[in-house]
């Protein structure tokens, strides 16, 4: 009963964790699930595998390390660095689509132009 109690918790710690990511940081994290083999325990190992926090960094997602990365390692119980198992996986990108799913509609902030832009004036 109470180890059932911990394991909630630190779903519930991962969840939260997720939550307060930037949109574009659980984007990249979920990318980074389809193409990397994620670790649990180190930001990366010997191997160059890595942690969701650091793929999601070496995608372009720039953001300060907060909660994530310890509430990662406790879900994973982690002792020592290893390779995240599928089921921790996919409780991960549920938790991240799940958490993209819920946010509002992303306005681009940038649309793409149908015609050029006319040439900037030379300087004299």
């Amino acid at each position: 009963m109470i180890r059932e109690r911990r394991v909630r918790a630190s779903a519930r710690r991962l969840n939260r964790a997720v939550r307060s990511l930037p949109f574009e940081a659980r984007q990249a994290m979920l990318d980074a699930l389809e193409a990397d083999e994620l670790i649990i325990g180190a930001y990366t190992d010997r191997r160059g595998r890595t942690c969701p926090m650091l793929a999601a960094h070496r995608r372009g997602a720039r953001i300060d390390v907060g909660d994530f990365p310890r509430a990662w390692d406790a879900f994973g119980r982690a002792r020592r660095p290893r390779i995240a198992t599928p089921r921790e996986l996919e409780i991960l990108r549920a938790l991240l689509e799940e958490a993209i799913g819920s946010e509002p509609a992303r306005v681009q902030r940038h649309p793409q132009r149908s015609e050029p832009r006319e040439p900037a004036p030379a300087r004299v």
